[in-house]
């Protein structure tokens, strides 16, 4: 297992970049995107969640996807910018998350899959 601590310089340490969008299309439409351009490894798409947030003063309840974007930190600034050129919302949700850890061979492959 290796930590995102262990790294050097040369290396990528992997990131999940989560977002959620209106529809199973525009998730397939963002995961399509970001695979065909090697920004990520893989893109879990979490169907029918239901999102309660506060928008524009007001609690809003939608059903969205989840994408759950594997990639390395590296490629997560080219993310944010591709999804919000294609995204529908004008807000769409970016957010890193670093793990911790990350077993040995899914982080090569992982690093090996992206530019």
């Amino acid at each position: 297992m290796t930590t995102n601590s262990q790294y050097s310089n040369n290396s990528q340490p992997s990131c999940i970049v989560l977002c959620t969008t209106n529809s199973q299309e525009s998730a397939i439409k963002i995961a399509q995107y970001l695979l065909d351009n090697q920004l990520a490894t893989c893109v879990s798409l979490l169907p029918e969640i239901i999102s309660l947030y506060l928008w524009q003063g007001n609690i809003t309840k939608d059903k969205e996807v989840l994408l759950l974007i594997k990639t390395t930190q590296s490629n997560q600034l080219s993310i944010f910018e591709a999804i919000k050129k294609i995204h529908p919302y004008e807000t769409p949700e970016l957010i890193r998350l670093d793990p911790s850890q990350v077993e040995d061979n899914y982080l090569q492959w992982l690093i090996n899959s992206v530019k």
